[in-house]
């Protein structure tokens, strides 16, 4: 996740899900919320896809990627965002 910094030097990189939590298993993805302006007029398919390729591919990754509005939005509706932003640990 250290190149999603390099490449969008705005993104805050959240970690939710079991490692955030401390309760992942050997077969858990690692679960992350990327928000960055930079992807105002993306596709939301088009944004995952992206930061899948700068990702390890040795672990597997559950990316969420939204700008700064869409993530305010979601924590309003999403009751998976809302579980995942009591717990989540900022990376970046």
């Amino acid at each position: 996740m250290a190149r999603v910094g390099e490449l969008y030097p705005d993104a805050r990189i959240y970690l939710f899900g079991s490692f955030a939590r401390g309760t992942w298993l050997d077969d858990s993805d690692v679960d992350v919320v990327v928000v960055s302006r930079a992807f105002e007029g993306m596709e939301f398919w088009e944004r995952g896809a992206m930061l899948r390729r700068l990702a390890s591919r040795e672990v597997p990754f559950e990316i969420l990627a939204y700008t700064p509005e869409e993530l305010e939005e979601r924590l309003k509706r999403s009751v998976v965002l809302q579980d995942a932003s009591e717990y989540w640990v900022r990376l970046r």
